[in-house]
Formats: C-alpha cells, sequence, structure tokens
C-alpha cells in the first residue's frame, strides 16, 4: 500500500537459472538426450575428431611391427624394446603411435581453424565444440605422451621422434601447400615412426612399404577432395622422383646393414606372395569401394580402409616370416581397430539424430 493505494505486484520470477519444464514422462528431453549425457558425449566426439584418433591403428600396427620383430630376432637381443617386459614394449609402443598420430592430427586443426571455418565447418574448432588454446594443450599434451613411452626405447627413440615431430611441423607449417612436398613429407613421417623401437632395424622392406602406401593414399585423398592447389602432371612428376629417391636409400640402408637377408634367416620365397597378395588386395579393395563413390565419401573410404591395411600389411609381413602368433595378434587389431571406427561413425550419427520412438 502506498499513499492509500494498493499497488499489485506482478509475480515476478525468481532470480536464478532459468529451468526448462520437464515433459510428463519425467525425462530431460522428449526427443533427445539428457543434457548432461549429450555435454559428455559430445566431448568425448570432440576428442576423437580432433585427435582423428579411429585412424591411428595402423600407426600402432606399424609400430608393434618393429618391436615384435625386433623381439623375435636374437641380435637385437640388447635392445629394451626386447628386455622390457612384452606388454611393457608394446604399451610403450601404442602410446607412441597414438601419441604422434594424434599430435599431428590435433595440429592441423590448431593451425588451420581460420581455413576450416570457410571449407570445413564441420570440424571441432569452428564448430565451436572446443576453443582454440584447448586444443593447443591437448596438442602438447599428446606430443609430451608420446616423448615419455619414447623414453623406455632409450636414447636414440627419443632422437628419432624428434626427427618425426619435426617433420610433422614441417608438414603442417610448409610442405602442405605444396603438394609433392607433402606427399613425399607424408611418406618419410610413417617410415622414420617406425624406426622409433629400433634404430638398427635393417629389414627395410615393411618400412618402404609403409612409406609408399602412405604416399599413395594422400594423393588419392587430395584428388578425391579436390584440394588446392590440384595435382599438375608436375607433381606427380616430383612425387615419383622423391619416392625413387628415398625408396633406392631406405633399401640399400636395408641391403647394407643385412646382406640382403630376411630377419630368422626366412627365405624370400614364397614369403613375398603374402606382403604382395596384401598390395593386390587394397588395390582391388580400393576400387571397389571408389568405384561409385566420389569427393569426401570417396576420401572417407580411403582413409579408413587405407589405415585398416597398414595392419594388414603387418599381419602379411609376420606370415611371411612365420610367426603366426604375432600374425594373429596384429590380425586382431585391424579387427578390432575396424569394429572400433565403424561404432563411433555409426555413434556420431546417432548423436546427431537420436533415435526417437513413436507410439503405433
Amino acid at each position: 500500500m502506498r499513499g492509500g493505494r494498493i499497488v499489485a505486484k506482478a509475480a515476478l520470477p525468481r532470480r536464478g537459472r532459468i529451468r526448462a519444464a520437464r515433459p510428463a514422462d519425467g525425462t530431460a528431453q522428449s526427443n533427445g538426450y539428457h543434457p548432461r549425457v549429450r555435454r559428455t558425449l559430445l566431448r568425448f566426439l570432440t576428442a576423437i575428431q580432433l585427435t582423428r584418433l579411429t585412424m591411428a591403428y595402423g600407426a600402432i600396427a606399424d609400430m608393434w611391427l618393429v618391436i615384435l620383430i625386433t623381439r623375435a630376432d636374437p641380435s637385437f637381443a640388447d635392445l629394451p624394446a626386447s628386455t622390457l617386459p612384452l606388454w611393457v614394449a608394446l604399451a610403450a609402443g601404442l602410446v607412441v603411435a597414438v601419441g604422434l598420430f594424434a599430435f599431428g592430427a590435433s595440429l592441423n586443426d590448431v593451425l588451420d581453424a581460420r581455413h576450416d571455418r570457410a571449407f570445413s565447418p564441420d570440424r571441432p574448432i569452428p564448430a565451436g565444440r572446443i576453443r582454440p588454446h584447448q586444443a593447443a594443450i591437448v596438442t602438447s599434451t599428446c606430443l609430451a605422451a608420446a616423448t615419455m613411452g619414447a623414453t623406455l626405447f632409450g636414447l636414440p627413440a627419443v632422437i628419432t621422434l624428434a626427427l618425426v615431430t619435426l617433420g610433422i611441423a614441417f608438414y603442417n607449417g610448409l610442405a602442405k601447400h605444396v603438394p609433392a612436398l607433402a606427399f613425399v613429407t607424408i611418406g618419410l613421417v610413417h617410415a622414420t615412426h617406425m624406426a622409433i623401437p629400433n634404430h638398427r632395424f635393417g629389414f627395410t622392406l615393411p618400412i618402404w612399404l609403409s612409406m609408399t602406401h602412405a604416399i599413395v593414399i594422400a594423393m588419392l585423398v587430395h584428388r578425391f577432395e579436390e584440394k588446392r592447389p590440384a595435382i599438375t602432371p608436375l607433381a606427380i612428376g616430383v612425387t615419383a622422383a622423391g619416392w625413387l629417391f628415398w625408396s633406392v636409400t631406405v633399401l640399400t640402408w636395408g641391403w647394407w646393414h643385412t646382406d640382403g637377408s630376411w630377419p630368422l634367416n626366412t627365405p624370400i620365397w614364397p614369403g613375398v606372395l603374402w606382403p604382395l597378395a596384401a598390395v593386390i588386395g587394397f588395390a582391388v579393395v580400393a576400387r571397389l569401394k571408389t568405384r561409385v563413390q566420389s569427393g569426401t565419401v570417396a576420401s572417407e573410404k580411403i582413409r579408413r580402409y587405407g589405415a585398416m591395411w597398414q595392419s594388414l600389411y603387418a599381419v602379411a609381413w609376420f606370415a611371411a616370416m612365420g610367426l603366426w602368433k604375432q600374425a594373429l595378434m596384429l590380425g586382431g587389431v585391424a579387427a578390432g581397430g575396424f569394429l572400433v571406427m565403424t561404432a563411433i561413425k555409426e555413434f556420431t550419427t546417432l548423436l546427431a539424430t537420436p533415435v526417437q520412438y513413436r507410439e503405433s
């Protein structure tokens, strides 16, 4: 009451958070996930997309291939990869492989944030799901983890990891803007990272195949995504020259260290048929999967099957040397990695459009 007058006060909401009304069934949202669940799932999905972890199992297979061959060969009995307990050596290899892979992928997103706002707005940084400084922290953490894993393999492993890191930085800072230089750099990074657990590894055929495979995948992805600058005949020629130079270098170094023999006195024939069959298999599958596809769909398929085939190459090398236990182990990595990659892909779709139920 003011001055003899009765003033009606409108009902005002209390200060604080405004809560959305709950539907009659008691759930937070009748047509989606609970907000807290959705936030948690989005954080998980953001980390996966930023680091591209679904593609990392190919790098793990490469690392484990070298570790397991090193342990099987008595000439490397003095190396940490042989003296460490098996589970420790494999765990260290996994940390190094995943750490380096995630470092390279997240560094690419951090440096390309402005470019992605225009051409890839669904990436985590331009989409606003993670801030640039947070992505930089993830990038640094991945590199630190990889370095810690490499220390278990000794000082040469840390030095080799530093060379790989410089290669990744060179690619993201300069080489990716020049197609021929980008393709060769990607191949060299894949080849060099395989030497981290064993700097004396003389059986360079698997390293050469990994390098070649990475170069081919990079060229196919560039073509399907129609990246700029486009691949010109000159770029193809320079790439071929770079590949030839490093192929001769890698294979000659291996021949000099092994006198042309395979590990464990394995006969080259018919063992070489296993990796040869794997190469032919990838060519056939890549052709079938991209025959009626184009653009980003074809590129995604090439990336996915390219990662899986790195594991299958490792299986083929073990089969060629008669190491069937190791072949089964890496076969499990290939199958498990492909299943996880497929499950995360389906999970991403489901998160974007949750399953709805309709009463009949």
